[in-house]
């Protein structure tokens, strides 16, 4: 589907050391959404997951070469997991699960810049681990032969941990013309071990199966990788490229329709114009690849589903910098 994922920042310096900045930004996003009669859809339907951050920062700068930065996040989680609940009668609707779920939780980040040169910079970032305990509902509907006494709409809770990273990019400005990017990202996704959702009061035939939702994930942890360039075409443009790969933190044995990616490279071309010293505007356009994933599942309650998936996404970003 077609998502947007708005940011905006803003910067003040304070003085010739301290520095104040604002962000508003999407760390953490998912949508998966499947067509009507999709033959997976009782291991996950429909998944959309969300989390938008808010984050204050200060940083300082203790001479020429090193700076240090330091902001709490404001992290808001919402999302929703559906899928449909099998019936063994031939010809029979299928009945619906749907959880949905919000929470608040705080976090941080720290970093530091070190310019070597005039020329050359490193860069070191932390994102803290957020935890998260989402509290909604999860409601179930479907023909009485299925769902029994079940149907209805119970309290939820579920636990979930978004995982730490860690950031390391280096740039060097090779002449007036041309500068060069090299980065590399460490996330522990590891901590996603499991999908448990518990659900208060439920009654009838599919109490064993809905007062806990279980849904193994065994994630890894992860790196990711990237290059680019920029050119300054003139005092007015400048062109860029970039290509990154970034690893799946999915396995064989757990992938699931909710999350079936592989193994990504992302291939990016953009362009910066200044019409004025206070104004930029940059546009770039990114096309992802995955790597064909398998999945491979066999349930007494949900059936067997095989799949290749073949993923691909196009991606399309703006941006307005003006200084003032």
């Amino acid at each position: 589907p077609l998502v947007g994922a708005p940011m905006g920042y803003y910067v003040k310096p304070l003085d010739e050391n301290w520095t104040f900045g604002l962000g508003l930004y999407v760390p953490f996003g998912l949508i998966t959404d499947y067509e009507d009669n999709f033959q997976g859809r009782y291991y996950g339907d429909r998944s959309e997951v969300r989390v938008v951050t808010l984050q204050p920062t200060l940083s300082y700068r203790f001479n020429d070469q090193l700076s240090i930065g330091f902001g709490p996040t404001i992290n808001r989680i919402d999302g929703a997991l559906t899928s449909a609940l099998r019936n063994p009668l031939p010809g029979a609707g299928d009945g619906e699960v749907k959880i949905k779920g919000d929470d608040l939780a705080l976090g941080y980040n720290a970093g530091v810049l070190y310019e070597l040169n005039a020329q050359t910079r490193f860069g070191l970032t932390y994102h803290s681990k957020v935890e998260y305990r989402l509290k909604g509902d999860t409601e179930v509907a479907g023909p009485g032969f299925v769902i029994g006494s079940s149907a209805g709409t119970y309290d939820a809770s579920l636990e979930l941990t978004t995982p730490e990273s860690v950031d390391l990019s280096i740039t060097h400005e090779l002449n007036a013309d041309w500068t060069l990017y090299v980065g590399s990202t460490w996330t522990r996704w590891s901590r996603l071990e499991e999908i448990r959702v518990d659900n208060q009061g439920v009654g009838g035939l599919l109490a064993g199966n809905l007062t806990t939702i279980t849904e193994d994930q065994n994630w890894h942890d992860t790196w990711a990788y990237a290059i680019g360039a920029a050119y300054k075409l003139n005092p007015h443009w400048t062109l860029r490229a970039g290509l990154a790969v970034d690893q799946s933190p999915t396995n064989n044995a757990d992938r699931s329709p909710r999350i079936p990616t592989g193994d990504r490279k992302i291939l990016s071309l953009g362009a910066g114009w200044s019409p004025s010293d206070q104004m930029t505007i940059d546009v770039a356009y990114s096309y992802l690849m995955e790597d064909d994933t398998e999945i491979n599942h066999v349930s007494a309650t949900k059936g067997a589903y095989r799949s290749t998936y073949k993923n691909t996404a196009h991606g399309l970003g703006t941006q307005v910098t003006y200084r003032f």
